[in-house]
């Protein structure tokens, strides 16, 4: 009997400009196996997945995947456009005068006009049904509807009980949905489905699922039950390597008010670091409880070097030197991993060589 093809799930993380790492390690990595293979042409990583989900910088890489954008594109979007959405980079450096930009908001309305421009050019008119439509891979995105306090998931209609809600959004209006970070972008605000002259606005998802691997495996099961089909998952997280956080709290500090927490900032971070580990745990015993074969696996990355981890304290940093730190990351992280014997690693590297070549690469 021939062994039942794994239904495989790829979940991106956010984290701001880190997004150039997430974008050059699957770059990398396609580079990997392209070579091994002795294939011709680069490999369209987007169709190595059935389902494609991502939060906040990596719902923008998610979209570009989705839509068959080359990864190369992908990167090019931070690397060029960085310090546009992200302006007075020189002042985001200096702590005393990153607090200022940020707590006036110098510069938001610009760094908005700037993404948009970007993504266009990047992503052009494509919609939720259009690529999907065009190429069949399942994509979930998660935002949050601040005018309602709501969890909300942008997606394909690849369920039968979907009403088909989102066909119409452009992946650009998407992507600033989910990429709308509190403090280091502005709001998105949205024309709603229908036509009515209804407007939302969103902010970043990552404020309830910066690591999407629930979503994800959820998703995913849902997609096989409605299909009647009865396949493995194989569900790979990748991340964008965060700074790990954490304090020593003195007893003074546990009475803290507001300015003590950084109004917010730390809170948020706190919530961001947690997530990535709870959603890992959830994530993984949620396939676990399937019995058939079914994974959740965080794709591995090394321990970043004393400068990079200080680079990684600010999402929002788009220095040429950081962007190349993140690259070079990435790349020994791809090497690291394909040394790998876990069985994981190896069911990565089989999905990406079934990846198809790219058109027009």
């Amino acid at each position: 009997m021939a062994e039942t093809k794994p239904f495989r799930v790829l979940c991106l993380d956010g984290g701001g400009m880190r997004g150039a790492y997430q974008s050059a390690y699957l770059a990398t990595f396609g580079d990997r196996v392209q070579d091994s293979q002795k294939r011709e042409q680069p490999l369209d990583i987007g169709t190595a997945f059935d389902l494609i989900v991502g939060t906040s910088t990596g719902g923008i890489v998610a979209c570009g995947l989705v839509a068959g954008v080359s990864l190369l594109d992908i990167q090019a979007l931070y690397a060029e456009a960085g310090r546009k959405i992200f302006p007075m980079q020189w002042a985001r450096a200096v702590p005393g005068l990153r607090l200022f930009v940020r707590g006036f908001g110098v510069g938001l309305r610009k760094g908005d006009e700037a993404l948009r421009s970007t993504l266009r050019r990047t992503l052009g008119d494509e919609t939720v049904k259009s690529v999907f439509d065009a190429r069949g891979i399942a994509l979930a995105v998660p935002t949050l509807d601040i005018n309602r306090h709501a969890a909300v998931v942008f997606k394909t209609q690849h369920l039968k009980r979907l009403n088909g809600r989102d066909n119409e959004r452009s992946l650009v209006d998407i992507c600033m949905a989910t990429s709308a970070a509190p403090i280091l972008r502005s709001m998105a605000r949205l024309d709603e489905p229908g036509g009515n002259g209804a407007k939302a606005t969103y902010v970043d998802g990552g404020l309830w699922a910066n690591n999407p691997g629930l979503i994800g495996m959820m998703e995913a099961i849902e997609i096989l039950n409605d299909r009647e089909q009865h396949r493995p998952i194989h569900l790979f997280m990748l991340g964008t390597l965060p700074s790990q956080g954490g304090e020593e709290v003195s007893n003074r500090s546990l009475h803290r008010g507001a300015g003590g927490w950084l109004f917010g900032l730390r809170a948020i971070a706190a919530s961001l670091n947690a997530q990535a580990v709870g959603y890992d745990y959830l994530t993984a015993k949620m396939a676990e409880t399937r019995g058939d074969g079914s994974f959740a696996f965080r794709l591995p990355a090394q321990c970043p070097s004393n400068e990079l981890r200080d680079y990684l304290n600010n999402m929002d940093d788009a220095r040429p030197k950081v962007l190349n730190a993140l690259a070079r990351q990435a790349i020994s992280d791809v090497d690291f991993a394909w040394a790998s014997r876990a069985t994981e690693m190896k069911a990565f590297r089989s999905a990406l060589a079934d990846a198809k070549p790219r058109i027009n690469s």
